[in-house]
């Protein structure tokens, strides 16, 4: 029997066969110049130890740490999701085949809130699907803008109450017009820049919802902000989507996506900060644009 208490990994090991040698797919996992094509911009080549980002250019990135880099039958980094997230396990590896190479990917985490293993595995699909796409037809294969800006952080303390006024001010960067919720900020290239709220609904220490209007857009964002209970502590989760049908220009529309990512990120890190009695001490967080 298994304790309730205690974490269990959530694992998925999805496998493709792609059609070319081992070597070809090892330069496609490790060349900074190959990655950009189907997966990310490295910040530089990897390295064991040795930190690195893998960023999406959309203000989604994943803090990383390489830990075994083995020509070319094996490859493992740690990762962070926007830097913030719990980290996970990544573990490939290759294998000859009559046809060219089999490949592996492992990913293995502390069972979470938001993700499951049939979303692991359809994510990583997904990305084997690109990776294979790319080296048979050597065209780009990255994804577009993606709609949705999420993440989470797991918070040290539950004394901190992130959902409930006024500490919902101190870590969310909202104002009032003296009668409710009224404007989020982001800080822009000229400062900071507010944005209309609409349909501020919040249920104290469960969901916090509403809407941010971009001025110039076709439709709203909607933001969704809960806090669960996980194994490590509280977990303060947002999702905020709407970015694929806003009909601003495609630069426009990634450059803005970019901004409040950040400024998600900053939050979530302030959050934590402030959970932990620390709130002052943390910078930048590390690879936002």
């Amino acid at each position: 029997m298994v304790d309730a208490g205690v974490p269990r990994p959530l694992e998925s090991v999805p496998s493709a066969d792609i059609p070319v040698p081992p070597e070809e797919v090892w330069a496609a996992l490790t060349d900074p110049v190959l990655v950009e094509q189907w997966f990310g911009a490295l910040r530089g080549p990897l390295r064991p130890g040795r930190d690195n980002v893998l960023d999406f250019g959309d203000g989604d990135f994943f803090a990383l740490r390489p830990l075994r880099v083995e020509e070319p039958v094996a490859l493992s980094w740690t990762w962070r999701f926007l830097g913030i997230e719990d980290p996970a396990l990544i573990e490939w590896t290759l294998a000859p085949t009559p046809g060219g190479t089999r490949v592996r990917v492992r990913h293995l985490e502390e069972d979470g809130i938001q993700t499951t293993r049939r979303e692991l595995l359809e994510g990583w699909q997904d990305f084997l699907s690109r990776l294979n796409r790319y080296l048979r037809t050597g065209r780009s294969s990255r994804y577009a803008l993606r709609d949705s800006i999420d993440g989470s952080v797991t918070l040290p303390s539950a004394d901190f109450r992130p959902l409930r006024e006024p500490d919902l001010y101190r870590w969310l960067p909202v104002a009032t017009d003296g009668f409710g919720p009224r404007w989020f900020f982001i800080v822009d290239t000229d400062g900071p820049r507010r944005f209309p709220l609409t349909d501020w609904v919040l249920l104290p220490d469960v969901r916090l919802s509403c809407r941010i209007r971009i001025p110039g857009a076709d439709r709203p964002t909607r933001c969704s902000v809960e806090v669960r209970d996980g194994f490590g502590g509280p977990r303060l989760e947002f999702v905020h989507d709407g970015w694929t049908g806003l009909g601003l220009p495609d630069l426009g529309g990634m450059v803005l996506r970019r901004r409040f990512a950040a400024t998600w990120i900053a939050s979530l890190r302030t959050a934590s900060e402030l959970a932990a009695g620390t709130a002052g001490s943390g910078g930048a967080p590390d690879g936002a644009a």
